[in-house]
């Protein structure tokens, strides 16, 4: 590490796949999504709680803003692959003004993205800067804190969905796919991969060559939007029974 840079700005590589900070962090995100929203209905009143999510929320746009302004402080931002374009940070960068007042309609769209997508980034991460580098901070502060404040919100307003809900929700996403691709063709980027694969080994290799694999990945994220929406069917058809 340079002597002369705050361990806050210095590159490492000290990240490790399920090494001691990945699987901290994970206890953190499970512990924090069950215990915040368990001890705030039961000792917190409506306003308190109001209060929380918007500290959340506000927390998490915060540091999607913070992280392009130290690249550019840094001198290291490079608009082809460090602008907010990738779903968890445009629902970091949206989510305050969306759910400032937490909204029904809203919450199915932030549900399905964040529990059939972000999940995905906890647990395996696009990660090699280890703490306290400032990558790693604001890679957890967006991808868990999005985690425990969607979960947080379902809780605390009990917030229902269905299976248009779903629907809805893998439609939007195709629209957003569109347009970070024309970006791309526009900027020459690669931003979600959706112009060709990583350079380096990935996933994506075994799903077929460009545009295979999108479309490989949009059934993926439909099995697994089906999968986060089942306890919300097995909880409507309870309500049937009884």
């Amino acid at each position: 590490m340079s002597n002369n840079i705050s361990p806050f700005f210095d590159f490492n590589t000290d990240f490790i796949l399920y090494g001691v900070q990945h699987n901290t962090v994970i206890i953190l995100i499970i512990c924090l999504s069950i215990g915040l929203p368990i001890v705030t209905k039961r000792y917190f009143n409506p306003n308190q709680q109001l209060l929380i999510s918007r500290i959340m929320a506000i927390c998490i746009f915060v540091w999607v803003i913070l992280y392009v302004f130290i690249l550019f402080y840094l001198g290291k931002f490079n608009y082809k692959t460090d602008l907010p374009l990738d779903i968890c940070n445009i629902i970091g960068l949206l989510v305050p003004f969306l759910m400032w007042n937490p909204n029904s309609r809203i919450f199915p769209y932030l549900y399905f993205y964040i529990m059939a997508g972000t999940t995905q980034a906890v647990f395996t991460p696009h990660l090699f800067d280890g703490f306290p580098n400032f990558i790693f901070i604001k890679y957890w502060v967006v991808h868990g804190g999005l985690i425990i404040y969607i979960l947080y919100v379902a809780i605390i307003w009990k917030f229902q969905l269905n299976l248009m809900d779903l629907w809805r929700s893998f439609l939007f996403i195709q629209i957003y796919v569109l347009l970070v691709y024309l970006i791309n063709i526009l900027i020459g980027a690669n931003y979600v991969y959706l112009v060709k694969k990583p350079p380096t080994y990935s996933i994506l290799d075994y799903f077929g060559p460009w545009p295979v694999y999108i479309f490989v990945c949009e059934v993926i994220l439909l099995f697994l939007c089906f999968m986060v929406y089942l306890p919300y069917m097995k909880s409507q058809e309870e309500k049937k029974i009884s």
